[in-house]
């Protein structure tokens, strides 16, 4: 790491010395002779680098230097600022004058205190290494986006007896069971729990699944939120502690429920939020509410926390063979195309049986050897000092050799990652955003600096420093996370640098901390800037908005600041940040931004979330020339942009773009910026020329991913241009993902949609309000398109018009997973002609408002809604005969249902019925309904009693509901109504 920085600032001096400022403000001296005690000091660091796990007073040096380091940084950018800024008029400007003294100052000590430290590198021994470095961008190949999941070898008999307790054994028991995996951390305890999860068997037998990460944070509120959370209940986050409880116990009431507690820490004097007996009991009589066969997977390091929780005796995961090492050891070292030469495998072989029988450490050191191919290389593993430290365990030993091959770019993005809790998930786009920011990893020859955030987490990722990486279809976004044991690694590496502050109390300033996150705080202690007295902070970053809000004063004014990301009622002044390379805002009330924040010229990233208010962007925004990333989300009263965005060169993000009339708002200045991710234009009717809408490039823009064309936000101007020209000259580059068009005011579709040229690759399509278009493009041939949403179309027959399907090799809608069909009046069909293979993937469709929409045989939806039901639209739903969900809503005409409706639904596992104002009985065959466990009838108040037979044969239903429904309270009274007996029987009920 101290590498990496040093690297940094001689790259920084470099230009420095060579200005015309240097010269003129007398300091090139200066930078000449720190460059030479930099240079002095940078031959010896290899060496301290290797030494210091097992030297403190080492370790302690290189921490000073790092420091040094950091705030030499902070000199040299204000330095670079003042020089890009020096001119006749500029440099004689007193405020300037004193600020390059005052700066000159600043360079003087640090020369001097440069020269201590260097001094003090000969208390240790230390000698220059010239240490064979292959080119880091050789070594950062581009790897596929493809995530590979790593074979798991050896775990086949746990994942039975696992799998056997569950389906079995957890059935007889008339209370929760919960089954505790003790193992060491890194024997792969989360990826067994995950295995099981993840079986068909366990998903089949479980009406519920539920997957929680405790980690060291073991609290009623932290784990009820995290449920909700996970079973992605609306405003979770807003709810009390009381409130979280109740809805927790409504969703599990007789559920069959798996719920994995995943890595679960007893409490300890380090660990004050760790698991206890009294927190336990609390939480088991909320879980409780489940039906008879409800079981809890808990995993975990520690036996005492089994004897805690566990209704059974634990399952203690053992240490892998050598043999199964060595699998997944060679999965990484070779791949599936590299040679395993002989004399390659004998040392790897010795290599391995130093993994102390762990998967993490074997892939961890597969991947060290990933980039070596000589035995030269491989030998210097085996034989590696780190293999003798003191006081560390076999896996923690794997892991420091793998971080110390590392490049020195990788070790400081790796070590920067210990500011994130552990568990947490973290968003690639996002760290590549904070590596950026924080000068960790910048452009190269033939790569823009995002490719090389991209490949540096690759390379990370293919070493095992990251896992359980998961990405996004719809989002294109990427997630991973951190073993609890990388972890470690990370924040023993960067001790004092970076800090995650999760207590109450934020005064803890004294590690001099250089990245700080706050996270799972909900009271601010504090009643002065905490932070101030922080030498080079250079993070500030608030991750979780719906905490607190944070105080303008706890943010400090210092010019080190490079990354600033708040939630606030209003926004502090930025007037002193003239560093800040990242800006996020969430949450803030205003219209406007002020104007100063056009003075941020070093800024690359600014997010702008969640201003409810905020009407229009400073129009001196192009100020900021290095802005690459501009992300504007939820700030849905914004009307206007700022003029002349072709300015911004350097642009590679902008998520929203408004057309306006007036100049400087055209969309031919989006033309030469090369954009990517989302792209949202609205404002298409104030489009001036059919060349200005040509002029904006998107057919050129192939990283655009999402892009949003909409004719809202177009005022009341009429259109100089008509709808269908625009939206033929806006033709999109064929790699976009996702493609939504809003009030398309055209009667025709364009070219590119008919002949599918440029939608050949979507995922995605939403076509909104396009009120005046009698048909939808050839939507049925598009192979990859997983979601279809169409709405207010009301001259719309068929959703696929095409009839020219024939046989399975034609096979319509091959990959579509949702529909999404909403006020389509006239639409009769779903396809034209309809065939046997149609829809083979669907799982998910949704119809509101569709009274003419008969819908054809689909045997592999599983969840239907339907709103403003038909007679008619009713009938055609018993040809969905593999539904598991059926959700009925709203209809002023239906008396009774068809005859027949449900007689096929064998799989049927939940009814709801709301809404039916003239419903006077159900279906006489709800009752042959024999998978049914969850029914549930709201305001359908002529609904007078329910079928006569069969209720008592319906031995599935588990949790019946009935809400304002006034002549059922009578006849439904509990022990008293004359009905009564016909449901008696139902574990759960509730009739209000």
């Amino acid at each position: 790491m101290a590498e990496t920085l040093l690297q940094i600032v001689l790259k920084n001096l470099s230009p420095l010395v060579q200005s015309e400022f240097a010269a003129f403000s007398g300091i090139r001296e200066k930078a000449e002779e720190l460059t030479l005690t930099l240079e002095l000091i940078k031959a010896v660091l290899d060496d301290a680098e290797e030494k210091q796990w097992s030297n403190r007073p080492l370790k302690v040096w290189l921490q000073q230097l790092k420091r040094a380091m950091y705030v030499m940084d902070d000199i040299l950018d204000q330095l670079s600022t003042q020089s890009s800024q020096t001119g006749c008029l500029s440099s004689l400007n007193p405020k300037n004058m004193i600020h390059r003294r005052e700066l000159g100052k600043k360079l003087n000590k640090m020369i001097v205190r440069l020269d201590r430290i260097a001094q003090r590198r000969s208390n240790f021994d230390l000698r220059p290494v010239v240490r064979k470095r292959s080119s880091e961008v050789v070594e950062w190949r581009q790897t596929s986006s493809t995530i590979a999941v790593p074979q798991v070898d050896g775990r086949d008999e746990d994942k039975k007896q696992v799998v056997e307790f569950l389906l079995s054994s957890s059935q007889s028991s008339e209370s929760l069971s919960v089954y505790p995996i003790v193992g060491l951390g890194g024997l792969g305890k989360t990826t067994l729990v995950q295995m099981v999860y993840n079986d068909q068997q366990v998903g089949n037998h479980f009406d519920l699944k539920i997957w929680v990460c405790v980690s060291e944070n073991f609290t009623r509120g932290t784990i009820l939120r995290s449920i909700l959370k996970a079973m992605e209940v609306d405003k979770y986050e807003r709810m009390d502690l009381d409130a979280m409880e109740k809805k927790v116990k409504e969703l599990l009431q007789s559920k069959k429920y798996l719920l994995v507690l995943d890595d679960v820490w007893k409490r300890s004097q380090e660990m004050e939020l760790g698991l206890t007996q009294d927190k336990w009991d609390e939480l088991r009589s909320i879980l409780s509410c489940g039906s008879k066969g409800s079981s809890i997977l808990v995993s975990t390091r520690d036996n005492h926390v089994a004897t805690i929780m566990g209704t059974c005796q634990p399952h203690h995961l053992d240490r892998l063979s050598d043999d199964d090492c060595w699998s997944l050891f060679k999965l990484r070292a070779f791949g599936a195309d590299k040679e395993e030469r002989a004399e390659l495998v004998a040392i790897g072989k010795k290599i391995v049986k130093k993994c102390g029988g762990s998967p993490l450490a074997a892939l961890a050191l597969g991947g060290v050897m990933q980039s070596r191919s000589t035995e030269k290389e491989w030998l210097e593993v085996q034989n590696s000092e780190v293999w003798s430290l003191p006081e560390e365990n076999d896996i923690m030993r794997v892991l420091r050799l793998s971080y110390s091959c590392l490049t020195p770019t990788l070790k400081q993005c790796f070590a920067f990652c210990a500011i994130f809790p552990k568990d947490m998930e973290i968003e690639k786009r996002e760290l590549i955003y904070l590596w950026m920011a924080n000068g960790f990893i910048s452009s190269r020859p033939n790569l823009e600096v995002e490719e090389v955030g991209n490949m540096v987490w690759n390379e990370l990722y293919q070493k095992s420093f990251f896992q359980d990486v998961r990405a996004n279809d719809f989002s294109g976004k990427i997630y991973c996370k951190m073993h609890d044991l990388v972890h470690d690694l990370a924040q023993s590496i960067s001790e004092q640098e970076c800090i995650c502050l999760e207590k109450l109390n934020l005064n803890d300033s004294s590690r001099n901390p250089h990245h700080i996150l706050f996270h799972g705080i909900y009271k601010i202690q504090s009643k002065k800037r905490a932070f101030e007295k922080a030498e080079s902070l250079r993070t500030f970053y608030q991750l979780n908005s719906h905490e607190f809000r944070f105080s303008s004063r706890l943010i400090p004014k210092n010019h080190s600041l490079r990354v600033l990301c708040i939630n606030d009622r209003k926004i502090p002044s930025l007037g002193s940040l003239s560093c800040l390379r990242y800006l996020e805002l969430r949450g803030l009330h205003m219209k406007s931004l002020p104007a100063s924040i056009c003075n941020l010229r070093r800024l690359e990233i600014l997010k702008l979330i969640r201003l409810k208010h905020l009407r229009r962007l400073p129009k001196h925004l192009t100020r900021m020339q290095n802005l690459r990333h501009l992300v504007i989300d939820d700030c849905c009263s914004l009307t206007g942009m700022f003029p002349e965005a072709h300015k911004l060169c350097d642009l590679r993000t902008l998520s929203i773009y408004i057309v306006r009339s007036e100049k400087g708002h055209s969309l031919a200045e989006l033309r030469d910026l090369n954009l990517g991710g989302k792209l949202s234009i609205s404002g298409l009717g104030n489009v001036g020329s059919i060349s200005e809408d040509e002029n904006a490039n998107l057919k050129g823009k192939q990283d655009l991913r999402e892009l949003i064309l909409s004719w809202s936000k177009s005022g009341k101007r009429k259109s100089v241009v008509g709808a269908e020209e625009v939206l033929e000259a806006l033709q999109p580059h064929s790699t976009l993902k996702l493609l939504t068009i809003q009030d398309y005011e055209g009667l025709q579709w364009p070219t590119w949609m008919e002949n599918n040229s440029a939608t050949y690759n979507l995922v995605s399509l939403q076509l909104v309000r396009c009120e005046k278009c009698g048909h939808l493009p050839p939507v049925g041939k598009l192979p990859f398109l997983k979601k279809l949403f169409v709405s207010w179309m009301d001259d719309v027959q068929y959703i696929e018009e095409d009839e020219s399907y024939d046989g399975v090799e034609a096979m319509p809608f091959p990959s579509l997973e949702e529909l999404h069909v909403v006020r389509l009046r006239n639409v009769e069909r779903l396809m034209k002609r309809e065939t046997t293979h149609m829809f083979p993937s669907l799982s998910i469709l949704d119809v509101s408002d569709c009274p003419k929409l008969q819908l054809p045989c689909l045997p592999h939806v599983k969840k239907l809604t339907v709103w403003d039901c038909s007679n008619e639209q009713l009938k055609s739903i018993s040809n969905l005969n593999g539904l598991n969900e059926l959700y009925l809503f709203d209809s002023y005409e239906v008396s009774c249902f068809p005859e027949g409706m449900m007689s096929n639904m064998t799989s049927l596992a939940t009814l709801e019925i709301t809404y039916f104002r003239e419903l006077k009985e159900l279906p006489s065959d709800i009752t042959k309904l024999t998978a049914l466990s969850h029914l549930y009838i709201e305001d359908c108040g002529k609904l007078e009693c329910l079928p006569e037979q069969g209720w008592e044969g319906l031995s599935s239903l588990q949790y019946f509901a009935i809400a304002r429904c006034p002549m059922f309270k009578e006849r439904y009274e509990p022990g008293r109504g004359e009905d009564w007996h016909k449901i008696a029987h139902v574990p759960n009920l509730l009739i209000w």
